[in-house]
């Protein structure tokens, strides 16, 4: 796919039939993100003895959870897991980087658009730096996916936090400077970056946060499992 601003992207044919682009959605509109699960409710009787005779029991239980997706990007060299519903589009580039893999969260319809809350992206660059690569990649995604009308937006300083061996952390808050109805009024690109012998492999996540359609995208929970989830393979 290729990138042409606002995170808008071209879906490859190969894997499923062509449609409109997808948009990450940013907006001024705030809304709480609320990370859900299904609770069941038991209700129990007392235990009392009664004249009537008793009815039969029942119980209820939750709906088991959906089976989380495994992605094995051989080309990368690396493997994470996604929620059930996100969708594969094909590979990419941003700048210098070749991104090999890329899911999208499941698409929605706002006036006439068809966008997404995040994107899940993994590749890999000859480099023996992973925060640079890490660094490089997040600004980059940042700037060209949330440019709006011309305005680019407000970039955060970059966080950097070492994980376990040769890798690194980096994520950028990122704030646009314009904004519609549709869209979520902040973002967060993170990348995690891991040395891989003479390259460097590197996964990131684009999240929308907020917006009128916050229930589209991950819950913060999901956010940290999917982080959490990339290692070399």
């Amino acid at each position: 796919m290729s990138y042409t601003g606002l995170g808008v992207y071209q879906q490859q044919p190969p894997k499923r039939p062509s449609r409109a682009p997808l948009w990450i959605a940013l907006a001024v509109v705030a809304v709480l993100v609320i990370g859900g699960g299904v609770t069941a409710f038991v209700l129990l009787n007392s235990g009392q003895t009664t004249t009537t005779a008793p009815g039969p029991s029942s119980t209820t239980s939750a709906a088991p959870e959906e089976e989380w997706q495994p992605v094995d990007d051989s080309q990368a060299g690396l493997v994470y897991e996604v929620p059930p519903s996100w969708e594969s589009t094909g590979g990419s580039a941003s700048g210098r980087i070749r991104l090999s893999t890329s899911y999208v969260s499941r698409p929605f319809q706002c006036q006439g658009r068809s966008m997404i809350q995040a994107q899940a992206m993994s590749g890999s660059i000859i480099d023996n730096d992973p925060e640079k690569v890490g660094t490089e990649l997040v600004n980059r995604i940042a700037a060209g996916g949330y440019t709006v009308n011309g305005s680019p937006p407000e970039i955060a300083e970059p966080r950097v936090q070492p994980v376990d061996g040769d890798a690194v952390r980096v994520s950028v808050e990122v704030t646009p400077k314009s904004a519609s109805a549709c869209y979520a009024p902040k973002a967060t690109v993170t990348a995690v970056a891991l040395r891989n012998g003479s390259k460097v492999s590197v996964f990131v996540l684009n999240v929308a946060e907020g917006g009128p359609h916050v229930a589209e995208g991950p819950s913060e929970d999901q956010v940290q499992r999917i982080l959490e989830s990339v290692r070399l393979s």
